[in-house]
């Protein structure tokens, strides 16, 4: 999609520019739109967004607790914070799952020290082989019995064992990882590409729509005559959900017969 072919840097602004317009405003109808613009983004870059928007509503957890621990009685006030919080995830999570990571960590490289990109770099990568490796152990513990209900000390047992063959296994694996490294020439410094940033149609599309909605933001908090209209926002925002939703189904089935 057009989100897939723009360079990491666009959407690195799209994110920034709709992470402010999320921290500056206040509004709950404004919030609740652009929660859904970004649906739309995800719908239109042929994203599954049932699944990204689960992901994405994992921090409203941290959200609603914080809500219960400074409740002051005000309802608008803690759905405002749960919308923050799950719109600035959506947005980050467009962003992982459309941009490649290695083009992330090669824009860090100018900014931060290379040990601390090349650091960055490998925990991001080593994460899922960790976690195929804690995946893996706990099927053999289901298959050999190892894990079963309404055993709970046994299960404890089990898989207390399973940790310390898991520590060993992710030595062994840091090793093999560091042995073909070295092979493949590394000294201290991963290279990585650093291609020329040109805008194109795609990164202007991806700009444009982050200016669009932070300057929106700037237009509301500066003029308070719009807020009696913001009401109409999220109505306005599902319904281009609706109708991109349809529409890109339609055509995808139409293209797949």
């Amino acid at each position: 999609s057009y989100l897939h072919k723009a360079h990491a840097l666009s959407k690195i602004i799209l994110t920034v520019f709709v992470i402010a317009s999320v921290v500056l405003s206040g509004n709950v109808y404004w919030l609740a739109g652009i929660y859904l613009i970004l649906l739309t983004v995800s719908v239109w870059s042929g994203l599954p967004f049932i699944k990204i928007a689960v992901i994405a509503a994992y921090p409203a957890v941290f959200a609603l607790l914080f809500v219960f621990a400074s409740w002051n009685g005000d309802w608008t006030r803690a759905e405002a914070i749960m919308l923050k919080a799950i719109s600035s995830a959506l947005a980050m999570v467009i962003l992982i799952v459309t941009t490649p990571y290695p083009e992330i960590f090669n824009l860090l490289k100018p900014l931060l020290p290379g040990v601390i990109t090349d650091a960055l770099f490998l925990t991001y990568r080593s994460l899922f082989l960790l976690l195929e490796l804690t995946d893996g152990l706990l099927k053999g513990l289901r298959v050999r019995g190892g894990s079963k209900k309404f055993k709970v000390i046994n299960n404890v047992k089990n898989f207390s064992s399973g940790i310390g063959l898991l520590l060993v296994r992710g030595f062994d694996t840091s090793e093999k990882l560091y042995g073909v490294m070295n092979i493949r020439g590394y000294r201290g410094k991963i290279p990585g590409g650093r291609d020329s940033y040109r805008i194109r149609q795609d990164d202007a599309i991806v700009i444009l729509s982050g200016a669009l909605i932070l300057a929106f933001t700037f237009a509301v908090k500066a003029n308070n005559l719009i807020d009696k209209y913001l009401i109409y926002a999220p109505v306005v925002a599902l319904i281009l959900f609706a109708v991109s939703a349809l529409y890109v189904n339609r055509y995808s089935h139409r293209g797949n017969g």
